[in-house]
């Protein structure tokens, strides 16, 4: 029986692969690659900038090792999994081996869709210590940052207790007779689309952190859209998950096509990482990496009240020009001197609203 032949077919219960095997593993490695340049460029940039590696980066670098050892688990039982699907849809007679080969497929699927998550939810812990770190002695903060904290957590643990242990680790005999049912496929369709909404949730509920500091920062209108910018590049995750389980998904009788299911699931996770390097890579490319290699002149004596108090309140400008890195035209030092007193001024006229919040975010530098 051909392919066309198999395409068509009404009865077996399992999409054929949408995506042939070279395909399903250059994607694969291409995303790993992709993401092992973003990971190499976020730590040249953090130690040109801290001389260290910080809490959140071994996160990312943790992320990356599950995404590594999800393409060399792919690279390993990928034949097989193209085997047990055209034996699924009838494309293929199963020979003496099929028992264990199809064993071995769905032991190897159970350590990738636990890689899976964990990629993904070691790239949400990351991005939460940054944000604490950012925000840890601003006022409420804490508030917000522990019930996210504890939600993620719960929802990683959800993601990893619903998959389906017993149609992936047991015996090829019970695998035949109660992992083909009806309520089996739809069990993994529901879990699917929950845990694609968990994922969702929790980044959305991350997002919060940051844009509820940057809320009663005072600052140029165009460093706060940076920086809207750079905190809401999560979103790009939260696209590829909807798009996944929208692809994926779209039937509720059939079982998935796994090679479309964990091909989309690896770009997921390249992508998260991608996504999680992009804020760093700016302080590259600008023209001042460094605020210590650049010499200022003297501030006018009207944003001294700005500077005051071991100069907590410049810490909070500093940090959040480094992460935007918007570089100055200091060929003189006039304009420079012009647009530091005007960001001052424009933080002692709104002291009375703001000098706790500023004060307190300082400390967390």
């Amino acid at each position: 029986m051909n392919a066309a032949q198999a395409n068509s077919h009404p009865h077996s219960g399992v999409h054929v692969q949408k995506v042939q095997q070279p395909v399903f593993l250059g994607l694969i490695w291409t995303g790993l690659a992709v993401a092992i340049i973003c990971c190499a460029l976020r730590i040249l940039v953090r130690i040109r900038a801290f001389k260290k590696l910080l809490v959140d980066d071994y996160f990312v670098l943790l992320a990356l090792s599950f995404v590594l050892a999800n393409a060399i688990t792919w690279q390993v039982y990928a034949q097989h999994m193209y085997y047990v699907i055209a034996v699924s849809a009838g494309v293929e007679a199963p020979d003496e081996n099929f028992p264990q080969v199809a064993g071995r497929y769905f032991k190897s699927t159970a350590a990738v869709i636990i890689l899976f998550y964990s990629a993904l939810w070691a790239i949400k812990m990351s991005f939460l210590l940054f944000f604490r770190r950012l925000g840890n002695n601003v006022r409420g903060q804490k508030m917000i940052w522990w019930p996210v904290f504890v939600i993620t957590v719960a929802t990683y643990f959800a993601c990893i207790g619903t998959i389906q242990y017993q149609c992936l680790v047991s015996s090829f005999e019970y695998l035949a007779t109660n992992c083909k049912t009806p309520s089996a496929t739809s069990f993994q369709q529901i879990t699917l689309k929950l845990n694609c909404a968990w994922d969702v949730i929790t980044d959305c509920l991350i997002m919060l952190i940051p844009f509820s500091m940057l809320k009663g920062v005072q600052m140029r209108w165009q460093r706060k859209l940076a920086l809207s910018g750079i905190f809401s590049l999560v979103i790009i995750t939260m696209i590829f998950a909807i798009v996944r389980t929208a692809l994926v998904g779209s039937s509720n009788t059939k079982q998935p096509d796994s090679s479309w299911l964990y091909m989309w699931s690896a770009i997921e996770a390249s992508v998260a990482i991608i996504v999680a390097c992009l804020a760093t890579f700016r302080n590259l490319f600008s023209r001042e990496s460094s605020r210590h290699k650049a010499i200022k002149p003297e501030a006018p004596a009207s944003s001294n009240l700005f500077l005051r108090g071991n100069g907590r309140r410049k810490k909070i400008r500093d940090i959040l020009d480094s992460l935007v890195s918007i570089p100055e035209h200091t060929d003189s030092g006039y304009e420079e001197q012009n647009d530091y007193t005007s960001d001052a001024r424009s933080i002692i006229d709104h002291r009375d609203h703001n000098a706790h919040h500023l004060d307190d975010m300082a400390r967390a530098v």
